[in-house]
């Protein structure tokens, strides 16, 4: 276990997903009516195998091209943050679906917690208004072409990798001289993955669910390790 993830248990021990098994299926009656359904408890899917699964500890990291362990590409992801906020430089995020969830939660977590300037392109006006006009691949792309700066950060997070309006998002990202941050899923050589980025995080899981639910244990054990620093929580 990276000494970065202490913090979050053995694993996905902490998420209770350390040990899952395909259980077997039971018919439960929903409410007073309609038929019994067959599920799986816990998770349900019949992928997951009943040897210990263990995501946070699978996942790989690679800076500037070059394998490192996960402990130093979160400490590195730690320092880069702080640097923007020392420098007053901003962190944009992007992801569709549970990934844009997830970066809304992460991004007002560096906000509020550490004083980052910190945004998503998650408003639906937004959105909406660069889909009509230009087409869904450019509703990130477009608006991180008028906002950002160089040396400013994109933080991507897709869990297939091969999103359009995601990578689009982090083409333009390096052309215009931000560091790319990526986490992503599935293949090892999706789009994504494969992108000349800063700092590029995977994990080795075709599951949606436990994609995000990594990732997120990811991000939030690189938040904490700002710890160290001066909270700078601004009135």
């Amino acid at each position: 276990m990276p000494a970065g993830l202490a913090g979050y248990g053995n694993g996905l021990g902490q998420l209770g997903l350390d040990r899952v098994h395909a259980a077997t299926p039971q018919a439960v009656q929903v409410g007073s009516w309609g038929a019994p359904v067959q599920f799986r408890p816990v998770l349900g899917m019949g992928v997951l195998s009943q040897s210990k699964f263990n995501l946070l500890d699978e996942s790989t990291c690679r800076y500037r091209g070059e394998d490192v362990s996960l402990d130093t590409g979160l400490q590195t992801l730690a320092r880069i943050w702080a640097r923007q906020r020392t420098e007053d430089r901003a962190v944009y995020w992007i992801g569709n679906g549970g990934s844009a969830a997830l970066v809304s939660h992460l991004s007002q977590d560096l906000l509020n917690t550490y004083g980052v300037r910190s945004l998503t392109f998650n408003d639906p006006a937004l959105i909406t208004c660069m889909a009509n006009d230009y087409g869904y691949r450019d509703v990130f792309a477009r608006p991180l072409r008028v906002v950002a700066r160089e040396c400013n950060v994109l933080m991507a997070i897709s869990s297939f990798g091969m999103s359009d309006n995601v990578i689009g998002a982090a083409e333009t990202a390096l052309e215009n001289g931000l560091d790319l941050i990526t986490c992503s899923a599935f293949a090892e050589d999706n789009r994504l993955q494969t992108l000349p980025a800063t700092l590029a995080f995977h994990t080795p899981t075709e599951n949606y669910g436990l994609a995000e639910l990594t990732h997120g244990a990811l991000l939030h054990a690189a938040i904490d390790g700002l710890a160290g620093e001066s909270p700078a929580r601004r009135s």
